[in-house]
């Protein structure tokens, strides 16, 4: 007999996680399907030898303090995930070190703006206009976010006067006309490595809504790793009645006369279900799960305007010394060789050492994360998946370690010793992100951001068939893990909504 369910979620990522629980919690009858046998894509980690390494989070954005909790954090408290997770926070965003410069950023907005303009005494009128350039547009689009699409276009200018003006405009072009020391420039655009462009190509809109997150309620840390956030999903689920199977992946998804159906598993179960909700990424989704033929061709032709995001490579270093006798006594440290965050971002797309690394040591906001005396150290450099595809197999270890080696290199420059004192070495590139987390070109960002495809104009959840939706980092609001999150909460808003004007007799 073919087993029903009112929605079918494939994949246990994030926006997966978040998207069946969301359902699930609202009283629908939901099954979670995951290919890998644990959850959370991303958002999970691995041991070698006495260290467990945390895969990809470096910090966590929607937190807040006790006091002023954000986006995120209530969210999951809806959800009835939070309680179950204890997050860490930190008091610095960030350290940025170039060949001559080296200033550690602060969370809350006065001690960030501070800290710059005593750096930067020259820019400092500057600096604090441009700071409030990114703070009146977080503003504005925090409050058409609210809105949930009953905007009227034609008041958007009046009303959201800041939204209006930097939509089409690059963080590069806004933050050039009021900061003049590329030094300054520099150090605000540090976190462009989390947005996966550099200033003078991402989307005004996309960074300065991170950033004004970051800076108004500093970073976290979730206890236990971001698996333990992965798998305090799972058990609110469970717990909400929904049902999850790992090691089970979706061969195809079924449709008839234009609407999904249900899915058929790779062991060839047949399973029904009027809705689903896909994680994987919208190309794999519709021209492998579907097939081309069952699709509008109109939806691969507005995918085909859209970028795949970079990939990375990552050093995953177990070391026998404190993080103090490092010499890392901050959780985020950028190293920088250069000014030119553009020649970085063209580097991505080439086989070599990079110019610049994020440098993340977890025992500084985590100290038990590894054994007493030792830390966990990573090396993270943004790289685009397509150069990797042309390695022969031959001659992909020795690429990855020539890499690796460079990366360790540069890291040596604010901690000597990281090498001799490295007891486990693990490096992980974009074909691990394909071969692990199924995405195009090991993408940890689903689509690039630039101003024409920002999160406004960017894909959104719902798919081209009649009950099928998306979520994660290829749709709205775009790449990482709160944005993943939060577009859960957004398809599985739109599939309940579906659902209530279907049952009110409003659609059929």
């Amino acid at each position: 007999m073919t087993e029903k369910y009112d929605a079918i979620v494939i994949g246990a990522g994030l926006g997966g996680l978040s998207a069946a629980t969301m359902l699930a919690k609202n009283g629908q009858r939901v099954l979670l399907l995951e290919r890998h046998n644990v959850p959370g894509g991303y958002a999970t980690s691995f041991v070698r030898g006495r260290y467990e390494f945390e895969i990809a989070l470096h910090e966590l954005s929607g937190i807040g303090p006790p006091e002023h909790r954000g986006t995120l954090y209530r969210y999951l408290d809806y959800l009835g995930v939070a309680s179950k997770v204890e997050f860490l926070r930190l008091s610095n965003l960030y350290r940025s070190v170039f060949p001559d410069l080296d200033v550690t950023l602060p969370a809350g907005r006065e001690a960030f703006e501070d800290a710059l303009c005593k750096t930067f005494p020259d820019d400092a009128k500057g600096i604090r206009r441009f700071v409030k350039r990114v703070f009146d547009m977080g503003r504005d689009f925090s409050r058409i976010s609210r809105q949930r699409g009953r905007v009227n276009p034609t008041t958007v200018p009046l009303r959201f006067p800041h939204f209006f003006r930097y939509l089409p405009t690059t963080w590069g072009h806004v933050l050039n006309r009021d900061v003049r020391d590329p030094r300054a420039r520099a150090v605000l655009s540090q976190y462009w490595g989390y947005f996966g462009m550099s200033p003078s190509k991402i989307s005004f809109l996309y960074f300065a809504s991170g950033l004004a997150a970051y800076i108004r309620q500093g970073p976290a840390f979730p206890k236990g790793r971001s698996q333990m956030l992965s798998n305090a999903f799972i058990s609110t689920f469970e717990e909400l009645g929904g049902e999850v199977r790992f090691n089970c992946g979706v061969e195809r998804i079924t449709t008839s006369q234009g609407r999904v159906t249900g899915v058929i598993t790779e062991e060839d179960e047949e399973i029904t279900a009027d809705w689903i909700v896909s994680n994987a990424d919208p190309i794999t989704t519709c021209r492998d799960m579907i097939g081309a033929d069952h699709v509008p061709s109109g939806f691969f032709a507005r995918l085909q305007s859209s970028e795949v995001a970079a990939s990375t490579v990552n050093v995953y270093m177990g070391v026998a010394r404190s993080n103090t006798e490092l010499g890392l006594n901050e959780h985020e440290i950028f190293v920088n060789s250069s000014y030119d965050f553009d020649r970085q971002y063209e580097q991505m797309r080439r086989l070599d050492p990079p110019d610049a690394i994020a440098v993340t040591c977890y025992n500084v906001v985590y100290p038990e994360i590894s054994p007493p005396g030792t830390s966990i150290v990573v090396l993270t450099a943004l790289a685009y998946g397509e150069p990797w595809y042309a390695i022969p197999p031959a001659e992909y270890v020795d690429t990855k370690n020539r890499i690796a080696d460079g990366m360790i290199r540069l890291a040596e420059r604010i901690a000597p010793g990281l090498c001799e004192y490295a007891e486990v070495v693990e490096v992980s590139t974009p074909l691990t992100n394909i071969r692990y987390a199924g995405t195009r070109g090991g993408s940890i960002y689903g689509f690039n951001q630039p101003p024409r495809d920002n999160m406004v104009w960017r894909m959104g959840h719902r798919g081209p068939l009649d009950g099928l939706y998306f979520v994660g980092a290829w749709t709205r609001p775009g790449g990482g893990f709160e944005p993943a999150m939060m577009s859960g909460q957004m398809a599985g808003g739109a599939v309940l909504s579906k659902i209530k004007k279907i049952r009110s007799g409003e659609e059929r």
